[in-house]
């Protein structure tokens, strides 16, 4: 990838954080903060893309935003109101600037001009009180608008000629600061005199001797007289971003006294030639422009210093090697406000995770070896093992940390789908999202977007009643759908509810028997019809749409979140609502486990999900029926699981009292206790997909290389406790190893 290629890449990244905070931004002024500065951070957000655009002559997006961003400048000075019906237009107009953006990156096919075009001109008709748009300028394009172009070839259009053009006088007088974040006088100047003829006068008169000089001072002002019939809103638009770090006037020739600002007689004066009236970037010399007023500095200080005056970062644009006392970096206030952050390739932060997991395994391997020659624990080898095992540890929290990202990434696209599916299904709904700040591995991060794509469609179109039912039903005619994620028991937590009428479960059970998923005379509990919905080709919708009805969604839903290794579970009440719960592992990496020993086989077991251990007592052995052995635990009963028998590492129960009890809990809540020969240990392990480099295996989630090279089985907990029980009543069901 070329160099050009490379920034454009970069430029597409930051799209995707710009509509992120656009969408958040946008969710704000829907939800009642109209406050200047919501609508000042949509304008920015805005703006940058329109600006990066224009640098890379994406002509429809730059189009686009150009009319967007236009009302958002009539919305944060006033002129217009921020009301329902401009908020909701708002909303829409995000949606088809991601489209363009995605358009541009050829990710789409272009945006459809007449969607495109109609909306335009709803903003349009916002912009300007019902009045016809601005006449158009040169070409004639369908938005009555040519682009502006930063940095490339795509000039604005010249100002209208014949009657005596208007003007402004701009005076700006530039802080420290403003050098500080990378900006340029020189190149706000060029931004001036692509609106049209510009007269430049440079008052130095502040400007002390060189042995008094600091950069952190603001010794110019720069007096501009634009002659262009230009609004105030396309002037003040140049200095969007430095308006805060510089003194700025703005006043119409007319009202502006004739005299330039008073001047040493040094002050240098620059005028563009009316037939200059727009400058491409290449005919305007800023590096000739700088020199002249580097010149007429130079004579105000002492001779012998004049060649130290080229690095006044007023003058001179950054060199890729700036003296250090001539342009620092940035002041320590700025160094404060904004964490310095870096751009990766995600590959290579995967290949050193990988890494990082093979050191984990060889440091097992080694302590392992270490443990077999018998060293006692006080020689410095054992010590040293020690720190080793502490210092892997932290290397290898440090680089999971890298991976670790929020689920606002993905929190961030649901109110755009919310909107489109209620529109379509015509339903009032609002999006209330919690936890956005709740980090995960971003493995898992990518692949939780499609499980809670089909989740929230289904909640709306099968949730939800409509609102003419709502209200008969004595609820708001508005439904509400909740997104939330949280950290739980080492695991991320998923939640989807919604405070529709709840799972119908007779419709359910008799779609089952008509499917042939369940006998008619099937005694199945409300928790196991709710888990129907589940089932390949399953579906309550009665007519099949654009949204459901072909049997594909929650059985895919269900798919995904097994191949991620977690689970999901349903509670629903009848005319209250559904909560659809995914439980998922923090990451895919690693783990802290339990390591066990059944039937002469090493296992895992997720340390999160157990209680407690204990050696079992003949008195607190007993049995359900006859067949199903239970342990008294803390004055309650648990049922007993013989993992290697059930699990078919051994064809007859081992005594109860000569083993090791592990109580666990489920996600659920459930427990239960865990039956194996003993426990070696804790210890924290490398996963390795078993459905990857095998094939699934029931009751098992994964597995791990062990320190001496051996392979072993990482258990899944949930499905122990809540299918296996049965199977060890049943010795015909048992699995094979």
């Amino acid at each position: 990838m070329d160099a050009f290629e490379s920034i454009k890449a970069t430029f597409f990244q930051e799209c995707d954080e710009l509509l992120a905070d656009l969408e958040a931004k946008l969710m704000l002024l829907e939800q009642g903060r109209t406050d200047l500065e919501t609508i000042n951070a949509v304008f920015r957000a805005v703006h940058s893309v329109k600006g990066g655009a224009g640098a890379f002559g994406l002509e429809a997006l730059v189009r686009f935003a150009h009319v967007f961003e236009t009302l958002m400048d009539e919305l944060r000075a006033g002129r217009k109101p921020c009301d329902a019906v401009t908020i909701k237009t708002l909303l829409r107009a995000s949606d088809v600037l991601a489209d363009h953006i995605q358009a541009a990156q050829g990710l789409i096919p272009p945006v459809d001009e007449a969607r495109s075009a109609a909306l335009v001109g709803e903003l349009e008709v916002l912009t300007h009180g019902g009045e016809a748009p601005p006449p158009v300028m040169e070409e004639d394009d369908d938005f009555g608008f040519t682009p502006m172009a930063f940095d490339m070839a795509l000039d604005e259009p010249a100002a209208p000629m014949g009657a005596a053009p208007a003007g402004w006088r701009i005076v700006f007088r530039p802080m420290g600061r403003m050098y500080a974040n990378a900006n340029e006088a020189g190149l706000l100047l060029r931004e001036l005199g692509r609106l049209g003829p510009t007269q430049v006068n440079l008052d130095d008169s502040a400007v002390p001797t060189l042995d008094a000089l600091s950069v952190e001072d603001g010794c110019l002002t720069w007096t501009v007289d634009l002659s262009a019939d230009v609004d105030e809103a396309e002037v003040r638009e140049v200095f969007d971003f430095v308006e805060s770090d510089c003194d700025l006037t703005i006043t119409p020739l007319g009202e502006a006294s004739d005299a330039v600002p008073d001047a040493s007689a040094a002050a240098v004066v620059f005028e563009d030639e009316p037939a200059a009236i727009l400058p491409a970037a290449d005919d305007l010399d800023i590096a000739a422009l700088l020199a002249r007023a580097t010149g007429a500095v130079a004579d105000l200080v002492p001779e012998a210093a004049s060649e130290a005056v080229p690095e006044i970062p007023a003058f001179v644009a950054p060199a890729p090697e700036p003296a250090p006392a001539a342009m620092p970096m940035a002041t320590p206030a700025a160094s404060a406000a904004a964490p310095v952050t870096i751009r990766v390739d995600l590959d290579r932060v995967d290949r050193l995770i990988n890494v990082v997991g093979e050191l984990v395994i060889q440091q097992a391997m080694l302590s392992q070896r270490v443990l077999e020659s018998g060293l006692a624990r006080s020689s410095g080898i054992a010590l040293g093992m020690e720190d080793l095992e502490l210092l892997t540890r932290e290397i290898q929290d440090s680089v999971m940390a890298i991976r670790a990202q929020p689920v606002k990434s993905v929190f961030q696209r649901m109110p755009r789908l919310v909107r489109e599916v209620a529109d379509m299904v015509s339903k009032q709904v609002r999006l209330v999202t919690a936890g956005e700040d709740t980090e995960v591995d971003k493995t898992v991060v990518e692949r939780l977007a499609e499980p809670i794509t089909h989740m929230l469609r289904n909640a709306i179109d099968h949730g939800l009643e409509t609102p003419e039912e709502r209200v008969a039903a004595g609820k708001p005619a508005e439904g509400t759908v909740r997104l939330a994620a949280l950290h739980r028991s080492g695991r991320i937590v998923i939640e989807i509810a919604d405070d529709g009428r709840g799972i119908n479960r007779e419709r359910v059970r008799k779609i089952a028997v008509d499917k042939g998923l369940i006998a008619p005379d099937a005694a199945l509990s409300d928790e196991q019809v709710d888990n129907l919905i589940f089932a390949p080709g399953f579906s309550t919708a009665a007519v099949v749409s654009d949204i459901s009805g072909r049997g594909v969604g929650m059985d895919v839903v269900k798919r995904s979140i097994q191949a991620l290794g977690g689970r999901i579970s349903i509670s629903s009440v009848p005319g209250k609502g559904s909560t659809f719960t995914l439980s998922l592992p923090l990451t895919l990496a690693v783990m802290d486990g339990m390591v066990v020993t059944a039937a002469e086989q090493t296992l895992i077991a997720p340390l999160p999900a157990i209680v407690e251990s204990l050696t079992p007592q003949a008195v607190d052995l007993h049995h359900v029926g006859g067949v199903d052995p239970v342990i008294r635990f803390r004055d309650r009963f648990l049922p007993l699981i013989d993992v290697a028998f059930i699990m078919g590492f051994s064809s007859t129960p081992i005594d109860p009292t000569g083993g090791v009890a592990v109580v666990v809990e489920t996600e659920g809540g459930q427990q239960a206790a865990l039956l194996f020969e003993a426990i070696q240990g804790q210890r924290q392990v490398v996963i390795k997909s078993l459905e990857t480099n095998y094939q699934p295996v029931e009751g098992v989630a994964a597995a791990t290389i062990l320190g001496d090279g051996r392979v072993a089985l990482i258990l899944d907990i949930d499905v122990l406790v809540a299918d296996m029980r049965r199977k060890a009543a049943r010795p015909d069901l048992k699995l094979a190893s």
